[in-house]
């Protein structure tokens, strides 16, 4: 007595092949939308970080020609302006002031410098008071 097998195909539901359209379609949708949120992402830092490069600049630059101006002396009253030859798309605003303390005896000057870049769209502001008192 010999036993032979019968293979019985097996039925699969239609759908249970593959993905339907609406899945693909879905998916694509989510991929797309995530894409779109992490280009916007990067192109924000790329942007923050060219922003706060010019900043790191021009803080360094105010703070090398403030350095210039105290060996100087104390400046003279006036305005003045330039730009700086390491860094030209940098230019500065000497802004120079008296401040008068008659009780102090002493001559001081309220001096503001302004480095601006971007063709004066972005500006660094910082100021400070010198004196000759001895």
């Amino acid at each position: 007595m010999s036993l032979t097998t019968v293979e019985v195909p097996s039925r699969r539901r239609r759908g249970s092949r593959g993905f339907t359209l609406l899945e693909v379609i879905i998916a694509v949708a989510i991929i797309g939308s995530s894409l779109a949120i992490l280009i916007g992402a990067v192109n924000k830092n790329l942007l923050m970080a060219s922003q706060s490069k010019n900043i790191t600049i021009a803080s360094f630059l105010a703070q090398k020609k403030l350095g210039e101006i105290e060996l100087i002396g104390i400046p003279d009253i006036g305005n003045q302006e330039g730009f700086f030859e390491e860094a030209p798309e940098f230019r500065w605003y000497l802004s120079v002031q008296p401040y008068n303390i008659e009780q102090l005896g002493a001559d001081i000057r309220i001096v503001i410098l302004t480095i601006t870049w971007d063709e004066g769209n972005k500006e660094f502001t910082v100021g400070t008071a010198m004196s000759d008192y001895r």
